[in-house]
């Protein structure tokens, strides 16, 4: 189910001029610019408690994972309870287990088994399933105390809860882009036929995901992109209604150019933001060393942080991947400044 924005915002209205300006939702530490106004947001939100409109996708699923044929609808739907990560995180993880069905531990503990298997399933359809095995890759997120002072939040990328939400996510960003493809219908698609991933208004495979159809549907609230996919979709699923934007309509290429600019601008804003609190990290904790990965040359990506720099000293002759021990030499978050000198090679993490 996923919220429904799209219902109440007209052609070439003050909401959707609003939309088309700001692009996409901006995060920093603690905050966050949204792209619609507030009032719309808690409209529209799926809250537990409300009866709210959704754009809904519905599959049977056989014992073994296979998938029916898609049933989407616009529909009005009670939402019993909203599940917070930060609450099921610690029951349903990769480090502790995900429990079991018969001790649950959370409300829903069970149905997240089942989806977390069904994700696995939709991995290995999709050629993407990773071993457990495999050696664990975090992402870093920067918050502050109540002092105020910065704290370097590690999430595991690929965790048993992020693998359940991102294959539902693509599940139905794969299966609406699809639908306006066999409709012949414009939208922004996310396509990778080769090279690197770009834009386009008409639909190509996606190499790098699997996948032969591939758009942005799922967050509606906060990307232009999405809002843009849902009007439309909204035509798919009310006879009554015609797209947003026709094919080859110069408003729509138009709207992916000025989206694909905005957002390329936002996750430049975000690099540098959390390169900032990062450098204001290290000056806090009074760092001297640091750990990090050669990723190529000189380039390292410092290890536990959202951070990357360049490191004088190090033999040519390193190959990329290897940890090493670095001194900081000068630092100034101010002028956004990190002077790091190679010291030692250091061996894999797993046998650290």
């Amino acid at each position: 189910h996923i919220a429904a924005p799209a219902l109440a915002i007209e052609a070439d209205s003050e909401m959707e001029r609003i939309i088309f300006q700001r692009q996409s939702t901006v995060y920093y530490p603690a905050h966050k610019i949204t792209m619609l106004p507030e009032s719309w947001i808690s409209t529209f939100s799926l809250d537990a408690g409300a009866a709210r409109p959704a754009f809904s996708v519905y599959f049977n699923v056989s014992p073994d994972g296979k998938l029916s044929a898609p049933e989407t609808k616009i529909e009005r739907v009670f939402i019993e309870t909203n599940l917070r990560i930060q609450d099921i995180e610690p029951h349903f993880n990769s480090e502790t287990g995900i429990g079991n069905a018969a001790e649950p531990q959370f409300p829903h503990h069970a149905d997240l088994i089942y989806l977390l298997n069904l994700a696995h399933a939709l991995q290995k359809r999709r050629d993407r399933y990773e071993d457990p095995t495999t050696p664990k890759k975090y992402d870093y997120g920067i918050e502050f105390d109540a002092q105020g002072k910065v704290q370097i939040v590690r999430r595991e990328r690929g965790s048993p809860i992020d693998t359940l939400v991102s294959e539902m996510m693509i599940l139905a960003n794969t299966t609406w882009a699809q639908m306006l493809h066999d409709n012949d219908t414009s939208g922004i698609f996310r396509v990778q036929p080769s090279g690197r991933v770009r834009m386009s208004t008409q639909s190509e495979p996606h190499i790098g995901m699997g996948v032969a159809h591939y758009g942005w549907f799922t967050s509606p609230l906060r990307r232009a992109a999405d809002c843009i996919n849902q009007l439309q979709l909204l035509s798919l699923i009310d006879s009554k209604l015609s797209p947003r934007f026709q094919k080859n309509d110069s408003n729509l290429f138009a709207a992916l150019r000025d989206f694909d600019a905005t957002y390329t601008a936002y996750a430049d804003f975000q690099r540098q933001m959390e390169a900032y609190w990062s450098l204001i990290y290290l000056e806090q904790e009074q760092c001297r060393e640091l750990t990090a990965v050669l990723l190529k040359e000189d380039l390292v990506r410092i290890e536990g942080l959202p951070l990357v720099g360049r490191v004088h000293g190090a033999p040519i002759d390193i190959p990329p991947k290897t940890r090493m021990k670095l001194a900081v030499t000068q630092l100034d978050a101010e002028q956004q400044l990190l002077s790091l000198k190679y010291l030692n090679v250091l061996p894999p993490e797993s046998a650290a």
